[in-house]
């Protein structure tokens, strides 16, 4: 093979699907927001404090991107996530339209399958990503 195309196919390799915009300082407020929700849900149920993992934020932030391009919710690519991420596990809530933190954690909360993500016992580290109006929160063990 040419090295003009390895090196190609590499590129290819190590650069994410979907282009990911620079985030804004209200999207990096909310997602900060909802991680402090999350955090202090599982305290009041005796689970310890998810650890925020910069690589967790970027997968959730890819997804929210791609939800947004396709203007729909989805867990489309769920297990390349969870390869990507490098962890055994992981779990995954994704929301539309909420405009605040506290809407969108009460959403959850009030969804048994999203519920039960947060309070997961197994998982100890988390990332949150916005895009648009879309989140997504993947916790990992």
């Amino acid at each position: 093979m040419r090295p003009a195309l390895l090196l190609a196919l590499a590129f290819a390799a190590i650069t994410p699907r979907t282009a990911v915009a620079a985030e804004t300082r209200e999207e990096v407020r909310y997602a900060a927001h909802l991680a402090d929700l999350v955090n202090q849900y599982r305290a009041r149920n005796g689970l310890r404090p998810l650890t925020l993992e910069p690589a967790l934020d970027a997968l959730a932030r890819q997804h929210s991107v791609a939800m947004a391009a396709a203007k729909r919710l989805s867990h489309d690519e769920f297990p390349s996530r969870v390869r990507r991420s490098g962890h055994a596990m992981c779990v995954e809530n994704v929301g539309f339209n909420y405009s605040s933190p506290e809407s969108q954690f009460e959403s959850w909360r009030g969804s048994a399958g999203h519920d039960r993500n947060m309070l997961d016992k197994r998982v100890d580290r988390m990332g949150i990503g916005v895009a648009a109006d879309y989140v997504t929160l993947i916790a990992c063990l």
